[in-house]
């Protein structure tokens, strides 16, 4: 079973003018390598994969086994058994790989509702991808590492090849090719999402139905 280790610190507080020593205990939750036979997958797990997105799993696993030890699989024994929360497609890449031992974090005296929370938490992608920072990356690595949300094109599609791969993101044959959308003006080339797209035009329907002309729209945006 997983362990829980308690490290004693002594920290100084200062109280009315003293420093006082004060000892706490901080409980660490420590990684434990299980047998895959003993763990058992969340019963209808919300989350899926493809069998295209877990062959990169599995690479990715194969590649990065101290990364993967870093992000180790979260346990829960609410039910009496060592039930994966999060980690069940790691899992699933694992067994097909023939790992028999993988790194496990458990958490005990959860709630389901706390399992649940954590189930959704683990599988929820805050932030989004900055694309003219993208830009100076070398976009054949970042589709092998699995980048997604970006339509890069076959390297193989472009005339005669393309040599300097770092820079690919540069060159105007991966822009036409890449299907990423711009608003373009006065030289200016901004990069925009669908989503972005869909959010200007609707703001943009919903001006035209008010004013009946597109006049004015652009200092509408700008709130002047």
């Amino acid at each position: 079973m997983s362990v829980l280790c308690e490290y004693p610190v002594t920290a100084l507080w200062r109280l009315s003018g003293k420093f006082v020593s004060v000892t706490q205990i901080i409980t660490v939750m420590e990684v434990i390598y299980r047998s895959t036979e003993t763990l058992k997958k969340l019963e209808n797990n919300p989350r899926t994969i493809s069998e295209e997105q877990l062959q990169k799993l599995k690479e990715s696993i194969q590649k990065n086994l101290d990364y993967f030890e870093a992000r180790p699989i979260i346990l829960s024994d609410r039910t009496g058994e060592l039930v994966i929360i999060a980690g069940n497609q790691r899992y699933d890449a694992c067994v097909q790989l023939g790992i028999e031992e993988v790194p496990t974090v458990l958490i005990p005296n959860l709630t389901e509702e706390r399992e649940r929370e954590i189930i959704i938490r683990d599988n929820v992608n805050n932030g989004e991808w900055d694309l003219s920072r993208l830009f100076e990356w070398d976009c054949q690595k970042l589709m092998e590492w699995g980048l997604e949300g970006i339509s890069f094109p076959d390297l193989d599609d472009f005339p005669g090849g393309v040599e300097d791969t770092h820079n690919v993101l540069r060159n105007e044959n991966y822009e036409a090719g890449a299907h990423i959308k711009y608003l373009a003006f006065e030289g200016y080339k901004i990069p925009i999402t669908d989503i972005e797209l869909e959010g200007l035009k609707q703001r943009a329907a919903e001006y035209l139905d008010e004013n009946g002309v597109m006049i004015g729209f652009v200092n509408n945006l700008l709130g002047l």
